[in-house]
């Protein structure tokens, strides 16, 4: 069983990761992380933001290997700004031993990567994206 590592951004059920995000029902803008008191781009107040999913295929905008860093994951590791191909640009993992094959331009989908085992035997997961197969 997969148990997401952070469950307000994101849901473990699917084969593919889907990003939890909003929309607003004023303007139409769609933010991950999911705004909860308000849009921030026409004021359009809580009850107009309604939940989206956010499907984790998009294209490189910038990458960068972080070479020090306290905590988990470990140093060395790759992030990137991906344009989703649902509007928002969010800063994600890439998945390990992806990140020298990644260039700016480049198509990406999302994939569940395994960060550990719970105590139940559960693996705990988070989107990781990688090249999209053409």
């Amino acid at each position: 069983m997969r148990v997401a590592a952070k469950p307000d951004l994101y849901s473990p059920d699917g084969e593919e990761p889907a990003l939890r995000g909003t929309r607003c029902g004023a303007c139409g803008r769609v933010c991950f992380p999911p705004l909860t008191i308000g849009c921030d781009a026409c004021g359009g107040t809580e009850n107009q933001l309604e939940p989206v999913a956010l499907a984790t295929a998009g294209e490189v905008h910038s990458i960068a290997t972080v070479h020090r860093h306290r905590g988990e994951p470990a140093a060395p590791f790759v992030v990137a700004d991906i344009r989703l191909d649902d509007g928002p640009l969010i800063r994600a993992m890439v998945a390990a031993g992806a990140g020298g094959e990644l260039r700016i331009g480049d198509r990406v989908q999302g994939a569940w990567q395994v960060l550990r085992v719970d105590d139940d035997g559960n693996d705990v997961v988070e989107p990781a994206f990688t090249r999209a197969e053409r």
